[in-house]
């Protein structure tokens, strides 16, 4: 009897000590417990973010600083008027209407496949735009992992910035990631985008203005108007990707060279591949499969100078007869 009471006691000892560490773990992380709301504010230290974090207007990490995101946080953004009083820039061409956190210093935003971060809107009924962007301006060594960014006008941009982007998921944004170079900042935009799933977008990857990207292994479908748009120069690397059932697959606007090798695209609304007005250049999107092997259906999908002749041609010739297996998402 004396051994069932003693064991007894010192179970409840136990329980006891836990709970007295899980209140004084909380009383220390208030993050934890409650949401932490931020106003429109320049952060100029090293800081961390966790549990629960309600943004009211554009929060600046300054040069300097990083922020490190710890995993399983959730970032809520208030809806705020366009370039308002919150905002802290009203530079239009860099920025974006609504409330951004906006990266000078650095971004350390790693969840885990089990607890990823979250970013997206406050609103009860969110709608794509309800907040701007993680808009990174002349920054270097970010990472964005395992994080859900939903509901902003662009999820990811970088201006001049450097950031890996892997294993995460973007939907209803207006655009999913954007990057392009800022002539007043010396070094160039790098946006490696590996693994990721890009969905149900306006519209999936932006790239241009000199910027050097890899684009591999992504799920990039079912998005409103486009997959990927290059435009205006830029270097891209575009391997193993399914670009499958968005408005347009591929769009090119004034580039003059890209590789892109070994993708699925295929059944695209308009066009599976399209060249704007002002792209003169020639095209060549060999060794990719296209949903066929006919090739007059390929070529029904695509848009060159067959269909205009101010445009340059698109050279599909080479392409694959299978679907390519190793393509999209395969961790």
């Amino acid at each position: 009897m004396r051994m069932i009471v003693t064991k007894h006691i010192s179970r409840q000892l136990t329980l006891s000590l836990a709970a007295c560490f899980t209140l004084f773990f909380l009383l220390l992380n208030p993050a934890y417990s409650e949401e932490l709301v931020i106003s429109k504010s320049v952060i100029d230290k090293d800081t961390i973010w966790q549990g629960k974090v309600l943004i009211k207007g554009d929060v600046e990490i300054a040069h300097g600083a990083t922020l490190t995101i710890m995993p399983g946080t959730v970032v809520r953004f208030q809806k705020i008027e366009e370039f308002g009083s919150e905002k802290l820039s009203l530079d239009k061409l860099n920025h974006f209407p609504r409330a951004e956190l906006i990266i000078r210093g650095r971004l350390y935003a790693q969840g885990t496949p089990k607890n990823k971060i979250t970013f997206t809107s406050a609103e009860e009924k969110p709608h794509p735009g309800d907040w701007g962007s993680i808009n990174l301006l002349g920054s270097v060594d970010n990472i964005i992992e395992f994080c859900v960014i939903q509901y902003a006008h662009t999820g990811a941009h970088a201006h001049s910035s450097q950031v890996v982007i892997a294993y995460s998921e973007f939907h209803h944004n207006g655009v999913a990631i954007g990057q392009k170079n800022v002539k007043s900042v010396s070094h160039k935009s790098v946006m490696p985008m590996l693994y990721n799933t890009i969905t149900e977008n306006g519209g999936g990857i932006l790239y241009g203005g000199g910027s050097t990207t890899t684009i591999s292994h992504n799920e990039i479908n079912n998005n409103k108007f486009f997959g990927i748009y290059a435009k205006k120069g830029g270097l891209a690397n575009v391997r193993y990707n399914n670009i499958t059932n968005n408005g347009k697959g591929v769009i090119f606007y004034k580039v003059k060279d890209i590789i892109l090798l070994y993708n699925n695209i295929s059944d695209n609304q308009d066009y599976n591949v399209s060249l704007l007005a002002g792209q003169t250049d020639d095209i060549s999107v060999s060794k990719n499969w296209w949903g066929t092997t006919d090739e007059k259906e390929i070529k029904n999908l695509v848009r060159d100078k067959t269909r205009d002749d101010s445009l340059g041609t698109v050279d599909f010739s080479d392409f694959l007869t299978n679907r390519v297996s190793e393509a999209g998402i395969s961790w």
